[in-house]
């Protein structure tokens, strides 16, 4: 409704910068009254009366439209409720209307009012709330007593009606006739093209809503219709347009009249009601769009071609086929345009044209290919400029390529002449004309082409792929010249290596050769293009092993005889440098060979001498070697990581489709007989140069000697592995194990103990090699291994022990009958050993631990008692209390490791197993010795870390833990508030209310002790509770005793969230993040002995335990590992007959023999010593 001159909001008053723009909007648009009425009539409550709602919302304003508003709603509720009606919102939109239909003795003021209200309540009105001739008299009524006084009202007003129309129509009026719904949709109609934007829109959106509900086709072509019939009456309009003067692109919307402006809003309206037009008429209006169409820019291009987009991806192609031939014409015509046409309608013309030229090739069209490479042409020379516009020139070019131009075509022709492919059909007359638009842009280049068209050259060697060597020869020898003069450190140097790279991978080293020679001059002791050496490195795939054996080998060999009769060491260095680069290419030819089969014998006898006699060949020898098995285990499904047959990460090169293709499960057979039949003196002679190199020269040998191993025969392997025990003198002509030496007959001599010294490094380095027999062995290799692991751990010194962990582990990984069959004796080997100081022995102890444990569980799951488990699980639980991070490290990785395998297979029993190995760590709760409670409580936190799950399936484990807070031991309650931290952390609210009272009962009273840091623990428990179960639900289940302490907490809370913001969420959300190890610690995930903190830390804690000496002592405390060990129970779990420790092996064993009381309540029974 119109606002008064003098109750419009003044000029003079500063108003916030966010409500500028839309009060500068207003004004333009006509309208100076405020519209609450109409941005809020969707916050109106359809089950409250209407007249409260609008007088909470407005009786405090003093705008004349407010008041008419609230007059006319209370006029109206006084009517309703005198005739008894109900306060319905339906009820108000039909007094309304009964007042609008008699607008002619009604004033402006009043019609506005009555319009706002009806806009209000229509939303409001329940589905099937009107009836579909009341809904079209009301269409009506609106249209004569509103839009017919149009000028007279506030834009806000009318969008308001606007939008009443749009919801009659589609919500009430009957959508099967049309002429229900006709009135309504031309309404809209001509609205949608009007001067004023906010009402405009509202009038596009409501038609958009309106057609979308239309199912009758009948109407669907009426509404169709309309708009064909608004879109032609602007046609003459722009056709004028298109015969005009040139327009100025950056000033073309500016200079239209009111005309012009409204065939754009017409075009807008059709980009939004395509989808929603039946498809005959639709044609119709693409027919009408194409005429629209220039070879210049004018102010409707860029509308033209959203609305050809819109067409070409959500018409059927009975719409578009009709005309696709002419729409291609006019967008080639427009990227093919002298004319200054703004770039990015260019670009917007380009990939329209790479949609309607796939079109056109589904419908097997050639009319399009004379044109193309022209087309390319024009973007081409786009590739020159700077910044963005080159780079969308660029991606544009290489999507065009990539869709056009059809290698099908050239694969028809796989196997004729070059000559006979290059007269033949008309695509491959378009992909000759089109490399020619690209070798004329690279011959116009006075120095190193740029980056952009160097990466599209790329992709066109990368489509035609081996077909390359027809049409891109000129290619290869121009960018040979580039190279020959470019500037090594400039970077675009890199990206023409690239490019050449891409012509290697398409054409092969051979043909790349052929064309760009690496040459040895005699006379002048030089070579050409030694440029080429590294590109052919990182980018041969798919070569020939004959080549490298026939051709690199040679040249190799010439360049090292030249070298030797060279004076000049600098001369000589060089010359010597690329022949060694020359040979090394043996790990690029090696990347899917394709005569493996035939020239593997050939290639072995040249790598056997290069090992033995050139040590800088090793690495690439191993590399290749890798390579050619893995590749081939690949493409049987062995699961082998393709991506190491390279060292350089070159993945997309290894991976190529086409040379992966190559290698069939015949053909990777076929190359693994090969390399079997041949790896025996290859494999012997890897082992030997592994032995005498020094240990950092040793890990891709031993990659290599692992891959070759895994294919040969066993007893191949076998009889070299016993060659190496002999050697050694570790068997004798029976093949047994001498037994080993004891401490006193080693100590014989100083000389003897140093023979005794080499004789163990050599042990560990043959254990090593030993690991790399394991994948492919037999069980009598298996059985030898064993006994040599055996013969080395019971061994006093611990040299090899790691090799030999090592070692043993792979065996039980790769091999599960001799878990089954020798996990007792394993168990009881590992359990008598020493655990080892070194963390990475620490760690494969702990992978055999790991399948030990798992396989245990599985071959007794019908057993009560698993006492070998129990010795494992000491060895882990202690190891979690242990001193250093990394120890505790490497147990929790065991714990997690066993807890994951147990839930894989306990999807076919049940959980059992799961819930066994719970159960037996919840049994060292009921033990004597708090050290080992609190490494059970520490276990028991890094499962439910990992798996809060186990919280609901198994319901006596939390409150098994919290039992422990009863106890007065600081060790225990450390841990079990550690526990409690990662279940509060870990558990959803809705897990956690059931749990609220009961650990907020065992908790708070340790909230009166500051040591080790328990107070702070609870706060946090306190915290995590109080932010994810509410305050109100933590402090009604508080204990009276701790509400200030709680009431204290919640303050800080509050506290910190006025002045930091949303710092307490961020700290509480770090607490609760399953990747932060800060969270981890926090949890009490690595709780241990010693606290390990700053500096400052240390010292006050060592003032405090000075002070303190004796009340520490009486609470158990001690951070000494040692310590805490002497403080244990003598009797442990499992001793005497049972298999347990006995005397000498707790002697032995160390951490093992100290776990004591682990049965108990928990239907474990108790062994006696």
């Amino acid at each position: 409704m119109a606002t008064p001159a003098s109750e419009k909001p003044t000029r003079h008053k500063r108003r916030s910068s966010a409500m500028r723009p839309k009060a500068k909007r207003q004004r333009a648009e006509g309208n100076t009254e405020p519209a609450a009425e109409t941005e809020v009539e969707n916050a109106f409550k359809d089950d409250t009366d209407l007249c409260d709602q609008l007088m909470s919302r407005y009786s405090t304003s003093t705008a004349p439209h407010h008041r008419h508003l609230l007059a006319t709603a209370a006029a109206f509720r006084s009517i309703l409720s005198a005739e008894s009606r109900a306060l319905t919102p339906t009820a108000y939109f039909l007094a309304g209307m009964e007042n609008l239909s008699d607008s002619e003795a009604l004033d402006s003021t009043a019609v506005a009012a009555l319009s706002t209200l009806v806009s209000i309540a229509t939303p409001l009105i329940p589905e099937k709330g009107m009836a579909n001739d009341r809904a079209t008299e009301s269409v009506a009524v609106l249209v004569g007593a509103v839009l017919g006084r149009e000028e007279a009202l506030g834009v806000s007003t009318l969008s308001g009606v606007v939008k009443c129309l749009g919801v009659l129509t589609a919500k009430f009026c009957d959508l099967e006739d049309w002429n229900s719904v006709k009135q309504g949709v031309e309404t809209l109609l001509k609205l949608s093209v009007d001067k004023r934007p906010k009402l405009r829109r509202a009038a596009q959106d409501c038609l958009v809503e309106v057609l979308k509900s239309f199912s009758s086709s009948d109407t669907i072509k009426e509404a169709s219709k309309l708009v064909l019939s608004l879109l032609k009456s602007y046609t003459p309009l722009a056709v004028s347009l298109n015969e005009s003067e040139t327009v100025d692109a950056s000033n073309a919307e500016a200079s239209l009249n009111s005309k012009h402006l409204e065939l754009l809003h017409v075009l807008n309206l059709l980009k939004a009601t395509i989808p929603h037009l039946s498809d005959k008429i639709g044609c119709k209006i693409l027919a009408e769009l194409v005429k629209l169409m220039a070879s210049r820019f004018l102010p409707h291009t860029r509308n033209v071609f959203q609305i050809a987009e819109v067409f070409l991806t959500t018409s059927t192609n009975e719409v578009i086929g009709p005309h696709v031939e002419d729409i291609a014409n006019s967008l080639a015509s427009y990227v093919l345009s002298e004319e200054k046409n703004p770039v990015d309608t260019v670009f917007s013309a380009a990939r329209l044209l790479k949609v309607v030229l796939d079109k056109l090739q589904a419908r097997g069209s050639c009319s399009w290919m004379k044109t193309f490479p022209t087309i390319l042409g024009r973007l081409t020379g786009l590739l020159s400029l700077e910044g963005d516009i080159a780079s969308q020139a660029t991606d544009i070019i290489k999507e065009l390529i990539n869709e056009c131009i059809d290698v099908k075509v050239l694969l028809a022709n796989k196997g004729k002449s070059f000559d006979e492919v290059r007269e033949g059909s008309q695509e491959v007359d378009m992909i000759k004309a089109t490399c020619h638009v690209f070798e004329l842009a690279l011959s116009s280049c006075t120095g190193v082409p740029n980056e952009q068209i160097l990466s599209v050259i790329s992709v066109l060697f990368q489509r035609l792929g081996e077909f390359s060597v027809i049409f891109m020869e000129g290619f290869v020898v121009k960018l040979a010249y580039f190279m020959n003069h470019a500037n090594p450190d400039s970077p675009e140097t890199t990206y023409l290596q690239s490019c050449i790279g891409s012509a290697v991978v398409a054409l092969g080293p051979e043909k790349i050769l052929g064309l760009i020679p690496i040459c040895f001059d005699a006379n002048s002791l030089t070579c050409s293009n030694t440029w080429l050496v590294p590109i052919l490195k990182d980018h041969v795939v798919g070569a020939s092993l004959e080549f490298y054996v026939e051709h690199i080998v040679p040249l190799a060999k010439t360049l090292q005889r030249a070298s030797r009769k060279v004076k000049k060491s600098v001369l000589r260095e060089e010359l010597q440098a690329l022949s060694q680069r020359l040979l090394a290419l043996v790990s690029a030819f090696c990347r899917y060979p394709v005569d493996t089969h035939k020239k593997f014998e050939s290639l072995t006898s040249i790598l056997i001498v290069f090992l033995q006699k050139d040590p800088s060949m090793h690495k690439s020898i191993a590399v290749a070697l890798k390579a050619l098995v893995s590749q081939n285990r690949s493409a049987l499904g062995s699961g082998c990581n393709v991506a190491e047959m390279t060292s350089n990460g070159n993945k997309d090169l290894v991976s190529d489709s086409r040379n992966m293709a190559s290698y069939s499960i015949k053909v990777a057979n076929r190359n693994i007989k090969a390399l079997a039949s041949h790896s025996r003196d290859l494999l012997q002679t890897l082992i030997d140069v592994y032995i005498d190199s020094p240990p950092q020269k040793r890990l891709h040998l031993k990659e290599a000697i692992g891959c070759l191993a895994s294919i040969a025969k066993s007893s191949v392997t076998k009889k070299i592995f016993l060659l190496l025990l002999k050697k050694l003198k570790l068997v004798n002509t029976a093949g047994e194990f001498e037994e080993p030496a004891s401490d006193t007959d080693e100590l014989v001599n100083e000389e003897e103990n140093t023979q005794t010294d080499t004789e163990k490094t050599e042990r560990s380095v043959i254990m090593d090699l030993a690991s790399c027999f394991v994948e492919g062995a037999s069980e009598e290799l298996i059985q030898l291994t064993y006994k040599f692991i055996t013969y080395l751990l019971q061994e006093t010194n611990m040299s090899g022990h790691c090799e030999a962990y090592c070692t043993l582990s792979k065996i039980l990984e790769h091999h599960g009958w001799f878990c089954s069959s020798q996990s007792v004796e394993l168990i009881d080997l590992l359990v008598n050993l020493k655990p080892p100081v070194d963390i990475k022995s620490l760690k494969y102890r702990f992978n055999c631990f790991h399948i030990l444990v798992v396989h245990t569980l599985e071959k007794l799951e019908q057993e009560e008692d698993n006492p070998r488990t129990f010795l494992i699980l000491n060895e882990i639980i202690l190891t979690l209390k242990d001193g250093k991070d990394e120890a505790r490290k490497v147990a929790s990785d065991a714990l997690i490791a066993i807890s994951s395998r147990l839930r894989k297979s306990s999807q076919v029993i049940s959980d059992e197993l799961y819930h066994k190995l719970i159960s037996m760590i919840l049994g060292y709760l009921s033990g004597s010795s708090a050290h080992i409670k609190s490494g059970a409580v520490s276990a028991l936190s890094v499962l439910v870390y990992n798996d809060a799950d186990i919280c609901l399936n198994m319901t006596d484990l939390v409150p098994s833990v919290l039992s422990l807070l009863q106890n007065k031991d600081l060790e225990v309650a450390k841990a079990a508030l550690g526990f409690m931290k990662v279940v509060v952390s870990c558990l959803e609210a809705k897990d956690l209310q059931g749990l609220v009272s009961d650990i907020l009962n065992e908790v708070l009273p340790w909230s009166s002790v500051s040591r080790n840091h328990l107070r702070s623990k609870v706060t946090i428990i306190l915290e995590i509770l109080l932010r994810k179960c509410s305050s109100g639900v933590v402090q009604s289940v508080t204990p009276d005793k701790y509400k200030s302490f709680v009431k204290t907490v919640l303050q800080s809370r509050h506290q910190k969230s006025d002045s930091q913001g949303s710092g307490v969420k961020d700290d509480d959300t770090r607490i609760e993040g399953s990747s932060s190890k800060r969270s981890e610690n926090e949890a009490g995930l690595h709780d241990k002995g010693p606290r390990q903190g700053s500096s400052a830390h240390k010292d006050r804690k060592r003032k405090w335990e000075n002070k303190n000496e004796n009340q520490r002592a009486g609470d158990g405390g001690g951070s000494n590992r040692d310590k805490r060990q002497r403080q244990q129970p003598k009797h442990a779990f499992g001793g005497g007959k049972r298999g347990g420790p006995g005397p000498r092996q707790q002697q032995r064993t160390g951490r093992n023999s100290s776990v004591g009381g682990v049965m108990g309540k928990r239907g474990f029974k108790r062994k006696a010593n």
